[in-house]
């Protein structure tokens, strides 16, 4: 009789269960079927919104850079890399038949509905891993009847889409675990600073149960909690075939992580600052939106990997050559520090002279929130190329002697007057002139080859600034960047190519495909004939000039470079391999750098040129020390007296030439390029006092 009983009470309630299956799965499903929520019909395949992972900016060799994100961390890995065990942990807690049953689970949806009706605890589990894909990539995590419902049909239509496998490794890499951590693979690194295919089950095993509840489960903050759970989903393994009885008591012993280990997120170094603003603002990065706004959001977003040229050794020599050999100034003086790969322009380190670093403020290499600064002698390039250029040899001799005057009508107002810091040095050859760096017979040069023609030729050669061709310009009175003169310095060293810096080489999308390539091949502007003369001539700077102490034991060729009053110090040089130019002063404004701010003056030769030759030193150690071609045969010859022109009211008006280097990537070789000059020169100094004195740069 009881036991007649007993199975009439289980029949009526299990009749009872089916019509509850049937009013929550038969009737309201029409409803939902005309009335879903996401776009499209029943045919159109659903859109998964999965976890957003933020974009990254790597190294020359790979290593992360800086990551571009919202604070979302997430690492997406195929299925394929997430091992069987941890696999096996997920689905024996979260739905251990996963890879049985359809896109619902019936079973649990009984067991759920049983206790539903039994207790006053709300909706409770059921869901199949189909399910928690749906909710977490498709609708939002709200816990009603007609949502269940939504989720169910959204379940089904998913499952006839995907196949397991690709529903499992979008779960995986979707779901989220604490910490700011999306995905498994995220939180493998987060909660133990390995990748998800290093971990033991123990591990797995914790990662499985915080799927559940990844606030009150966290180990941080519920130890107690989480180890209960953890172990719990140890012995669920065992239940399943998983795991041995003693491997359960083993691993149940493992102690929980203590701290977060997730990747700090360090702040962006003045590199990475130039990086992301270009990124933002360049039309080359159009494809990443209309507006900075825009492009940011994609960024953030779009697990871009950005890839660029910055070679972490000689970044981190670069660093340590700024620290070590600049003077302790209680950060009132700074140095800025650029170095590119001559062939190609791509930069492989980058010291922005700013103390904020990326954070904020002015960098001084790029100009960007600021200006440029005074050259110094490092400008004298422009006008012996443009000497050398016209025919001139570097044996021709010209008067070196100080002061120097000029007059000329619509340039100067009144008379322009020059000094050298030893005068009267008499006639010397353009070679002397070069490496001692004599102002007065590099003005006189200049006024001889057309100060035009200076100007077309920096442009020509990388310096992107309006120049006034003013004769102090000769001599470094104009603004420029470091970032325009390192490329200048690499036209030379590259035999007369003028390539743009590259500071991204290549942008792949999340999945691999390339979105964005350089493809930088340069623009050919000088011939290489006249490039190999012009190197012949600065190598002896370093041989036996101003900057003797950017000695390296290896053939190197530079300039040395510094303004009125000490107030800019500069070093530009190169190798057959690597190009780096040097700047140390004030960033907030021109001050002199000499005692007490200083130990001693600041010449161009001495702190800016240190800190080259320790940069250069170890940043080419591991590479062989090359030769720079030798000047073709016959192209120096004999020297020649340069009859200088600097008596007043003897030289005519120049044309003011503002041409701007190439912006294509050709080989072609053009004679000029032009563009219109802003209405005002950005330069601080015009020369346009009737006794002015010319920047005493003579390092």
């Amino acid at each position: 009789m009881l036991r007649q009983l007993r199975n009439i009470a289980s029949t009526i309630l299990l009749s009872g269960i089916a019509l509850a299956l049937a009013f929550i799965f038969v009737v309201p499903a029409a409803s939902t079927l005309s009335n879903l929520e996401e776009p499209g019909t029943l045919s159109t395949p659903l859109q998964l919104h999965l976890a957003q992972a933020p974009s990254v900016i790597v190294a020359r060799d790979g290593s992360t850079l800086y990551t571009i994100g919202n604070g979302q961390f997430v690492q997406p890995v195929k299925l394929s890399q997430v091992p069987k065990m941890v696999i096996n942990a997920v689905l024996d807690v979260e739905d251990h038949a996963f890879y049985i049953h359809g896109a619902l689970d019936f079973k649990s949806i009984v067991r759920a509905l049983v206790a539903d009706a039994s207790g006053s605890q709300g909706l409770q589990g059921g869901s199949t891993i189909t399910q928690q894909l749906v909710k977490n990539a498709i609708l939002t995590p709200q816990r009603t009847l007609s949502r269940k419902i939504h989720e169910a049909v959204l379940a089904y239509r998913l499952f006839g889409q995907l196949s397991r496998d690709q529903i499992l490794q979008d779960y995986l890499n979707t779901i989220y675990f604490g910490e700011g951590a999306y995905g498994i693979q995220a939180a493998s690194l987060t909660y133990f600073q390995k990748p998800v295919w290093q971990i033991d089950p123990a591990q797995a095993a914790l990662l499985a149960v915080l799927i559940e509840d990844p606030s009150g489960l966290n180990p941080y903050y519920h130890p107690k909690t989480a180890m209960f759970r953890r172990n719990l989903a140890l012995t669920q393994m065992e239940t399943y075939g998983d795991l041995t009885a003693s491997e359960v008591v083993q691993y149940s012993k493992e102690p929980l992580p203590t701290t977060v280990n997730r990747p700090t997120l360090t702040s962006p170094s003045g590199f990475v600052g130039e990086v992301e603003y270009r990124l933002l603002h360049d039309s080359n990065y159009s494809f990443l939106g209309g507006t900075p706004a825009e492009r940011l959001a994609s960024l953030e977003q779009g697990g871009y990997k950005i890839y660029t040229g910055l070679d972490p050794t000689m970044q981190s020599y670069a660093e340590q050559a700024v620290a070590l050999r600049t003077p302790n100034t209680q950060g009132k003086v700074s140095a800025a520090l650029v170095s590119v790969d001559p062939t190609n322009g791509e930069i492989r380190s980058y010291v922005s002279g700013n103390p904020l670093g990326g954070a904020g403020g002015y960098d001084v290499v790029s100009g960007r929130g600021g200006t440029g600064r005074q050259p110094g002698s490092t400008f004298k390039i422009f006008t012996l190329m443009a000497a050398l250029q016209q025919g001139y040899s570097p044996n021709d001799t010209i008067d070196g002697t100080a002061p120097c005057k000029f007059v000329i009508p619509g340039v100067t107002q009144g008379t322009y007057v020059a000094h050298n810091a030893e005068p009267g040095l008499g006639v010397v050859s353009l070679n002397k002139a070069t490496a001692d760096s004599i102002n007065c017979a590099y003005i006189r040069l200049g006024v001889k080859v057309g100060l035009n023609n200076v100007v077309t030729m920096a442009h020509l050669l990388g310096v992107h600034t309006y120049i006034p061709a003013i004769p102090s310009m000769v001599i470094g009175s104009v603004d420029v960047t470091p970032l325009e003169m390192v490329s200048a310095y690499a036209t030379i060293d590259d035999l007369g190519i003028y390539h743009r810096p590259i500071f991204v080489t290549k942008i792949e999308n999340p999945s691999g495909s390339v979105v964005y390539r350089a493809n930088e091949v340069g623009v050919r502007v000088l011939s290489p004939q006249l490039c190999e003369v012009a190197i012949s001539v600065f190598k002896q700077v370093i041989a036996y000039g101003t900057g003797t102490g950017a000695a390296i034991g290896r053939p190197a060729a530079g300039k040395t470079g510094t303004t009125d009053n000490y107030t800019d110090g500069w070093f530009d040089g190169f190798t057959p391999q690597l190009t780096t130019s040097v700047w140390m002063g004030d960033p907030s404004g021109a001050v002199p750098m000499r005692p007490p701010l200083t130990p001693e003056d600041v010449f161009g030769g001495t702190y800016p040129a240190s800190i080259w030759q320790y940069y250069m030193y170890h940043a080419l150690a591991p590479y062989p020390a090359l030769n720079f071609p030798p000047p073709p045969s016959g192209s120096i010859t004999p020297g020649k007296f340069i009859v200088p022109i600097d008596s007043p009211g003897s030289i005519t008006s120049p044309t003011t030439s503002t041409t701007t280097p190439p912006s294509t990537t050709t080989t072609t070789s053009p004679s000029t390029a032009t563009a219109t000059p802003p209405a005002t020169p950005t330069t601080t100094s015009t020369s346009s006092a009737t006794t002015t004195t010319g920047s005493t740069s003579t390092s």
